[in-house]
């Protein structure tokens, strides 16, 4: 999945593995496959790393790049937030080509419970990743 689309989503909690992945069949309605959860009829591969710092969890979520048009990370990280009761923070230009500053940074945006989306700066820690105070 070399060249595959992707996300990164940061959770502000210690989140399972698995609730994130049924969670995201849930919301994409598409299965998932990751190391730890193997599906060989998966359409998103998942990765998951927990952090001792700032935000608690990374999910990487991977998507052919024939679901393009179709997997929207917006909607992704907004509802996963959702359905999880968590804030989830996320570089936006990685799957939008769009979201960068006219210096060429990426835009970063932190999506609470209620779906709302924040434009944020992040700091990156020793063992994680925190927004800007």
């Amino acid at each position: 999945m070399n060249d595959s689309p992707f996300i990164n989503l940061y959770l502000y909690d210690k989140i399972s593995e698995k609730q994130i992945l049924s969670k995201l069949e849930f919301i994409t309605g598409l299965k998932t496959d990751s190391i730890n959860f193997p599906n060989q009829d998966g359409i998103l591969y998942v990765s998951h790393i927990d952090f001792s710092q700032g935000f608690k969890t990374e999910v990487s979520i991977y998507w052919p790049v024939d679901l393009n048009n179709i997997v929207d990370g917006y909607h992704i990280a907004k509802e996963l937030s959702y359905a999880l009761n968590v804030p989830i923070l996320f570089d936006a230009s990685l799957f939008d080509s769009d979201a960068m500053t006219v210096d060429g940074d990426d835009i970063w945006f932190l999506t609470m419970c209620n779906r709302q989306l924040e434009q944020v700066n992040i700091e990156i820690l020793e063992d994680g990743i925190d927004v800007c105070p």
